[in-house]
């Protein structure tokens, strides 16, 4: 089947009787009669119009009238009696297209007791569930080779296409779920499953608890298991692209701190090495210092500049180390100074119970009144007359 090219006048589709004969191949229809003729409105037409631009799974229900899919490269129009699918100006979809248009002419030729719209959206289920196994197969083979090499051998061009999968199986996955979403919603409401009966009109009462829909619920639940089962599928392999990035991820760290490590390591040998030479570099300088007199001063000086070094080297050495150690509760600056704050705190708090043991509640002093201050006088006369 070749591809469409998109026009704002008419519309492209193929029709199929309730047989599976072909009345109309690549027919092209003004928008406007076909709308009339179809009894639809405009803006169901949006929905399955051939044009280049995804637009988000759905099936809308138009009660006795007719069913409108929209899932991947499939958008068709389904009623009673005939079924359009509509071309699409996508190369790889048109090829896609065809296979389908294909296996639908002999599935709808079959005999089946089922009513043809639920004929018709089982082939379509059936084509749109394939095409979700085979991409997902597609999927779980490139990003399976990709992990098994990383766990040999970790490199550049196998991190940066495994970042390309990934975000193409993000984008699967996506998909897979609105197509799950849009057969969930469809469950869920019983209005579109009355709707759905359209060789066998029903009307839809909402007082009615036991409606039979269980020919639509079938078809859809086994059809929404399927379709489940991708979803958790790519999202269980997202999961552990996403646990395989964190753990290259350590590694590289790791990596990228045992070489710090070692040049932190290198830079103070350099720094022993160099300590150890400024005392032979001043016992060298053409100055008169009394020590090349000495019969012991030349070996002094080197025992001198090696313990220097070596002091200098095991010095840093104990540093780097305490840098090393990662520990939740160590001898850090932080932690003894988070010890010592401990330590005032708690001084501070008995010096406030002993406070409060001799002093009582209150401890600040408040002016007594002109009548507090006649009572504590006339108490203090009345003890010296008793004295």
């Amino acid at each position: 089947m070749k591809p469409v090219l998109p026009s704002d006048l008419y519309v492209s589709c193929t029709t199929f009787e309730r047989l599976g004969k072909v009345t109309s191949v690549l027919k092209k229809y003004p928008k406007a009669q076909f709308l009339n003729d179809n009894n639809l409105y405009p803006r169901d037409l949006r929905k399955v119009d051939s044009s280049s631009i995804d637009v988000a799974p759905s099936i809308m229900v138009r009660p006795n009238n007719a069913i409108i899919v929209n899932l991947l490269h499939i958008k068709a129009i389904i009623q009673k009696d005939n079924l359009k699918v509509f071309d699409t100006a996508n190369l790889i979809a048109a090829n896609r297209l065809g296979l389908f248009m294909y296996d639908l002419e002999l599935k709808l030729k079959s005999s089946s007791s089922l009513p043809f719209e639920f004929k018709a959206l089982e082939c379509i289920l059936i084509s749109v569930l394939s095409d979700l196994e085979a991409e997902l197969q597609t999927h779980m083979d490139a990003c399976g080779e990709i992990l098994a090499e990383l766990e040999d051998h970790i490199s550049r061009e196998n991190l940066q296409e495994l970042l390309i999968k990934l975000k193409t199986l993000t984008s699967f996955y996506q998909r897979a779920a609105l197509i799950r979403d849009v057969l969930e919603e469809l469950l869920d409401n019983d209005e579109d499953l009355n709707g759905m009966y359209l060789t066998s009109a029903r009307n839809y009462d909402p007082s009615c608890e036991h409606s039979d829909y269980s020919d639509v619920e079938m078809i859809l639940e086994t059809y929404y298991r399927h379709v489940d089962e991708v979803v958790q599928q790519s999202g269980s392999l997202i999961s552990d692209i996403k646990a395989t990035e964190d753990i290259v991820n350590i590694i590289l760290d790791a990596n990228r701190n045992s070489l710090m490590l070692f040049e932190l390591k290198v830079t103070i040998y350099t720094l022993g090495f160099t300590v150890a030479t400024l005392t032979p570099a001043f016992y060298g300088m053409n100055v008169k210092n009394y020590i090349e007199e000495s019969n012991y001063g030349f070996g002094a000086v080197i025992v001198f500049s090696i313990i220097q070094g070596l002091f200098i080297m095991l010095w840093n050495f104990k540093k780097l180390h305490r840098v090393q150690k990662l520990t939740m509760m160590s001898n850090t600056p932080l932690s003894i100074r988070g010890a010592f704050l401990n330590r005032s705190y708690t001084g501070w708090l008995w010096r406030r119970r002993w406070a409060k043991l001799l002093y009582g509640e209150r401890r600040t002093y408040e002016k007594p009144t002109s009548n507090e201050r006649d009572a504590i006088w006339k108490m203090i006369n009345d003890d010296k007359d008793l004295r």
